[in-house]
């Protein structure tokens, strides 16, 4: 492997003046065109993580996500991938499958990698409620997306998803839809917040939900969710129309896509015989063969306000912790209406 001294001898300059171009320091013109033209001549690439190690900074950023199949944290992380890169800094992804010892891993190798700061989505409960969080952000700036309520201490950013499931449940409401079926993952609490909201407002209403109208799939943000979903809904679908739910709320648009799906092979119409509505506004709800009724969690502005965040949480003179709270919007598109039997 080339080092600074191969550069040196080639440019026929002192080792310190190497540096002092690979640092962006003055040095005498012509000792700077030789240090170009032998780092050229012999296409020498620094050892940006040993620059680092020395500098204090890595320029690179650890970012956690539950899944790599669900639109909603790939999205997330585009936007993250091109905010690092206009940075100067590279993106370290990981993905923990749903598993807080995975997410125990992936975090103690980051930190011993040095990364200039870490960007969890979905934290797990686990490693708050043992500490893990807390002894990490001490070392290493740490921002989480969707963290549990009760988290505090950390910088955060969150979207007030009560609220964006009551709106949903309004929409629903006012469009003539009396049995809302609920579609959630096993464990997580953005789906806890939404079967809570789900619950009050048709408790509201004076209507108590059957158990056939709550779904649990395992693996909920991930494509295995798919095939689950739609095994799960045969039944439901095959049902006489004044037997079975006029609409179904789906905690993310990936398993909407398969509520979607199983309905119109199932010979259903929609929104006639059943409306769909999903959760996030990724990719997936506006290119579908149907454009789908969603609510909007800005999954944009959400990654750039963790940037932000992540930025504020790396300035050493101010270190007291902030959250950002952002507001969910819906999105009604052809996938919902009312529904042919009131």
């Amino acid at each position: 492997m080339l080092t600074i001294k191969d550069i040196a001898r080639e440019a026929n300059v002192s080792i310190a003046t190497v540096s002092r171009v690979l640092n962006n320091r003055s040095v005498r013109p012509d000792s700077q065109l030789r240090v170009e033209a032998a780092i050229k001549k012999l296409d020498y690439v620094p050892n940006t993580i040993a620059q680092g190690l020395m500098g204090k900074q890595t320029k690179a950023v650890g970012v956690m996500v539950t899944s790599l199949t669900n639109q909603y944290y790939m999205e997330i992380t585009e936007v993250l991938e091109k905010r690092t890169a206009a940075e100067g800094s590279m993106l370290i992804l990981c993905s923990t499958d749903g598993d807080h010892g995975q997410e125990k891993t992936y975090l103690k190798s980051l930190v011993a990698r040095q990364v200039d700061g870490i960007i969890i989505v979905d934290p797990s409960l686990e490693n708050y409620n043992n500490g893990l969080f807390t002894e990490i952000g001490r070392r290493t700036p740490l921002v989480l997306i969707h963290s549990y309520p009760g988290f505090s201490g950390f910088n955060i950013v969150s979207i007030d998803q009560y609220l964006g499931m009551a709106k949903v449940m309004e929409y629903l409401w006012n469009e003539g839809h009396r049995r809302i079926a609920f579609l959630r993952g096993q464990i997580g609490y953005s789906y806890d917040i939404k079967e809570q909201c789900w619950r009050d407002f048709l408790k509201k209403k004076g209507i108590t939900p059957t158990p056939e109208d709550l779904i649990v799939v395992e693996q909920g943000n991930t494509e295995d969710a798919i095939p689950l979903v739609q095994n799960s809904f045969h039944g439901i679908f095959q049902k006489n129309p004044g037997e079975r739910p006029t609409a179904v709320f789906a905690c993310n648009d990936l398993m909407a896509s398969a509520v979607m799906n199983k309905a119109v092979a199932e010979g259903l119409s929609l929104p006639g015989d059943i409306s769909v509505v999903g959760h996030d506004n990724t990719a997936v709800s506006q290119y579908s063969y149907l454009p789908m009724t969603t609510v909007d969690l800005k999954l944009g502005s959400l990654a750039n306000a963790a940037a932000d965040l992540l930025r504020h949480a790396m300035d050493p003179l101010d270190r007291e912790p902030r959250r950002v709270l952002l507001e969910p919007e819906i999105v009604v598109r052809a996938s919902s209406g009312p529904p042919l039997i009131q």
